[in-house]
């Protein structure tokens, strides 16, 4: 027991010798990512992309809340912001098998106005902006506050995950 104290005092000692371990300042763990953000389009049901150069971070979680939080933010030509005012990202994290969970607070549901083609174009531009920016995204569940979304506006069931190829 005793040697191998001394052995792992050796090697603390061994690796204090190397020098001050150079840690990265957070702006060189940010870049520009380009991404693709959907909005509506004024008198249709359809959505436009809009392209958009946002800075991002290392971590998949904070590249996520970044891709989000510009399309929260609106669309800055003349296309319509789907999100209710007041909505926000609380939470992003997604797993090894391709599902991607977003967790919003609950203006999403409680501050939603409209009709099913509205309702729709929410739903498809929460998932086609992570099918488009995110590689490896298959599917993309709605959580509000923590929980599993029965539906946004009460027009489509959102208590399972959403596959990406289904609303492109």
């Amino acid at each position: 027991m005793v040697g191998g104290f001394f052995w792992i005092a050796r090697v603390k000692t061994h690796d204090a010798d190397l020098g001050p371990r150079l840690v990265p300042l957070a702006a060189e763990l940010e870049g520009i990512k380009g991404a693709y953000l959907y909005f509506g389009v004024t008198g249709a049901d359809s959505l436009v992309a809009e392209y958009r150069d946002v800075v991002v971070k290392d971590r998949p979680a904070d590249q996520v809340r970044a891709i989000y939080r510009e399309l929260l933010a609106g669309p800055s030509k003349g296309h319509v912001a789907l999100f209710p005012e007041g909505t926000e990202l609380l939470e992003a994290y997604w797993t090894d098998k391709g599902t991607l969970f977003l967790d919003w607070n609950k203006a999403l549901t409680q501050g939603f106005r409209g009709g099913t083609a509205r309702e729709r174009a929410l739903i498809a531009s929460i998932v086609r902006t992570a099918g488009e920016n995110l590689p490896g995204v298959d599917r993309v569940m709605i959580l509000v506050e923590g929980e599993p979304a029965e539906t946004i506006g009460g027009h489509f069931d959102v208590l399972s995950p959403l596959d990406v190829r289904d609303w492109q």
